[in-house]
């Protein structure tokens, strides 16, 4: 029911704020586990995946976001898992493993925080420690827009045009034991990748 409540309260934010241009849709696995990894370039990237994602999904966010009044009760209410927070990284991975193997989908902001424009930030691993461990193929997803409508700082959104476009999955074996050297390797194929996409959009 808050799931439902949430997803169309983002819609009709994003309603508000304009045009909204996807394109990859027909990529979207419909079942089984599933890692969308997205830049992160402004708040309103969550809504913007939760308000037109096809299928349920469930956000990795920066523990701090769950202290901001009224994002913080927006994540809670839709079971977002909090990260980068002490004592809560082991928690994190193991309900995250828990969603994958209930064949959820996760949504990954890898840059760890917000980043600046098209330019991408270093991309953390671990999206590609969890799709290793759970056997998941992932999603790159590339957002332009949202930074122009909410810019970090800025208090009200303003209208513009959002593109969101979702890419084709990989598919990945599962490893018991990832090593560092293959998530250094994915991270460098995903930035790659989500650098082309962008430059796409």
């Amino acid at each position: 029911m808050f799931y439902a409540l949430a997803k169309l309260i983002s819609r009709y934010i994003l309603w508000l704020l304009g045009n909204t241009v996807i394109a990859g849709q027909a990529n979207i696995p419909r079942t089984g586990p599933l890692i969308i990894v997205s830049n992160h370039i402004s708040l309103l990237d969550g809504f913007l995946l939760l308000a037109f994602w096809p299928r349920r999904v469930t956000f990795l966010s920066a523990a701090y976001l769950f202290k901001m009044p009224v994002v913080g009760a927006l994540l809670r209410a839709i079971g977002a898992i909090p990260v980068q927070n002490e004592g809560s990284e082991l928690a994190g991975i193991r309900r995250a493993l828990k969603v994958l193997q209930e064949e959820g989908a996760l949504v990954f902001f890898p840059e760890g925080h917000l980043g600046a424009g098209d330019r991408l930030l270093p991309f953390q691993t671990g999206w590609a420690y969890l799709a290793l461990k759970a056997g998941a193929p992932v999603l790159p997803v590339a957002i332009k827009g949202t930074g122009t409508a909410l810019p970090l700082g800025a208090a009200f959104p303003r209208r513009c045009k959002i593109y969101m476009q979702i890419g084709a999955p990989w598919t990945l074996e599962k490893a018991r034991r990832p090593r560092q050297e293959t998530l250094a390797v994915l991270n460098m194929r995903l930035v790659s990748q989500m650098e082309q996409m962008l430059n796409e959009i």
